[in-house]
């Protein structure tokens, strides 16, 4: 399969900037007023921006989607209807791990019945380790550009290699996630 280099080169660019500027909001910038539905699927859409939205959705995450999180008790339900920034954190974990993993494994990595404070805890740490991993990412995508448009790649082959290491990469870390995921011991607290 034959790619055009120099478009290949300006979206892998793109993608690294895109990895430099987006951060997941904090605790303190998840609004303080509980939202409905079609306020939470906005903000989220937002927020997440830079992952492919559901298909025939205009949202990262459609209404159904987020009741169904509700019903099968992946996060708490909403409150007359209105959602909170506990919501709002549970709905960005989510919406972020379901791209790699399932949402079988997402309940498990997921607890419930936390208090608002473990849940800021929780969130903050995933939104950090969330920063940190794409700031690596981005430096790894910026060392494999270099290598692949350096010029000592062939012109034809760069592409298609960056396409199933990529492909291989997604694999391979899914299922250490998942390994690791097998590993937790049922009422095990995380110190």
């Amino acid at each position: 399969m034959l790619y055009d280099q120099q478009l290949a080169a300006q979206k892998l660019h793109r993608w690294e900037e895109i990895l430099k500027e987006r951060a997941l909001p904090s605790w303190e910038q998840l609004p303080v007023l509980e939202l409905y539905m079609d306020q939470v699927t906005s903000l989220l859409t937002e927020y997440l921006s830079f992952l492919p939205k559901e298909e025939g959705a205009d949202s990262v995450v459609t209404a159904a989607a987020i009741n169904n999180y509700v019903r099968k008790k992946i996060m708490p339900p909403p409150v007359k209807k209105r959602y909170s920034r506990v919501h709002l954190a549970y709905l960005i974990m989510i919406c972020s791990l379901k791209q790699c993993v399932s949402i079988a494994y997402i309940q498990q990595i997921l607890p419930l019945g936390l208090t608002e404070d473990q849940v800021r805890t929780l969130y903050d740490r995933f939104a950090e380790r969330h920063r940190r991993t794409c700031l690596y990412f981005s430096e790894q995508i910026s060392g494999f550009a270099e290598k692949l448009f350096g010029g000592n790649a062939a012109p034809e082959s760069g592409v298609a290699d960056l396409v199933v290491t990529s492909a291989v990469l997604s694999g391979l870390t899914r299922l250490l996630a998942e390994e690791f995921i097998l590993l937790h011991t049922p009422g095990e607290t995380e110190s």
